[in-house]
């Protein structure tokens, strides 16, 4: 798609995985039409706002939902993956507000370990159900008694019968409210959330796979942009330099009725020297850090991937 480009001090440390979140979920209604969505990314905030049209001649209640990112314990008990806010069930910080007036919607938590819902059982020795509230979580089991810890890993949940195991089950989470739809008149819905983002070190050989142009559309534009970076960069002897992904699933929109009328996206890569790219044809260059893409009657075809390049880590949250 797109680039352009940087500098910036970076360092060496372990790469980590996105964790992929999108936009919310509605019970599919016929009536329910999505007028437009103004979907804004950036590094540190993706928000989204809705105007929804009833078009029956009656109020519609339904329930809408946002579904945050799974988190399996199993996968990522190695990985450098921090969450945005690790010390809370809302590790995304997820607000949403409705014609303007905030909106706290209820918060389901489950926790599986396989097939079989361990959610009673964590909760029954205060353990928090994210196993990637790592300090919660190694507070509480150093709470518990040496018996019940032995139980808890002979069960498959922890590591090992210690006070600093890894945490093995996978959480699922969403927020979930009712909303009434008026009939005859437009209801604004906005929400945002800080992104789990992904990082990597990035050297030339890796962007210029197919594999990887194609997951980000790196052009040749942007693979240039690579290596002046990586000549730029701090990590240049060693032909690195520091990439992130920030998910978004566009296809949770499939749940409303019809088309989007009006479609924008807007990406913004945070500094004018950082490079970007995702996958968009028609992309347009709005300000020094931002690119616009827009459709009419859009049908949600493909996920976002949005790479951003850069040799400044404080820019991409890297500690």
């Amino acid at each position: 798609m797109m680039a352009a480009f940087l500098s910036g001090p970076a360092q060496a440390n372990d790469s980590a995985a996105a964790l992929d979140a999108g936009g919310l979920v509605l019970v599919r209604d016929p009536d329910i039409a999505l007028a437009s969505e103004d979907l804004r990314i950036g590094l540190d905030r993706i928000a989204v706002d809705y105007v929804f049209r009833n078009t029956s001649a009656a109020p519609k209640t339904l329930r809408i939902a946002f579904p945050l990112p799974a988190i399996d314990g199993a996968q990522l008990s190695t990985s450098a993956l921090s969450l945005p806010f690790e010390d809370r069930a809302n590790f995304v910080g997820f607000t949403v507000t409705v014609d303007g007036v905030p909106v706290t919607p209820q918060l389901e938590e489950r926790a599986y370990l396989g097939t079989r819902e361990v959610t009673a059982l964590l909760t029954r020795h205060g353990l928090p159900l994210n196993p990637l509230r790592r300090k919660d979580l190694e507070a509480a089991v150093k709470r518990l008694d040496p018996a019940t810890q032995q139980e808890l890993a002979k069960a498959g949940l922890m590591s090992d019968p210690s006070d600093m195991p890894d945490f093995l089950w996978r959480s699922e989470a969403k927020f979930h409210w009712e909303q009434t739809f008026p009939a005859g008149r437009d209801l604004r819905v906005s929400h945002a959330y800080v992104p789990v983002k992904g990082n990597h070190l990035l050297a030339v050989a890796e962007a210029a796979t197919p594999a990887y142009r194609a997951r980000y559309c790196l052009d040749d534009a942007g693979l240039a942009g690579v290596r002046r970076l990586i000549a730029t960069s701090p990590m240049k002897g060693q032909g690195l330099t520091r990439a992130v992904e920030v998910p978004y699933i566009v296809t949770t929109a499939r749940n409303w009725a019809g088309r989007i009328g009006r479609f924008t996206l807007t990406v913004d890569k945070g500094s004018p020297a950082a490079l970007v790219s995702f996958c968009r044809t028609g992309v347009r260059k709005t300000g020094p850090t931002t690119f616009v893409w827009e459709a009419q009657d859009y049908v949600p075809d493909a996920d976002l991937r949005i790479l951003i390049v850069s040799n400044d880590d404080a820019l991409l949250g890297i500690r």
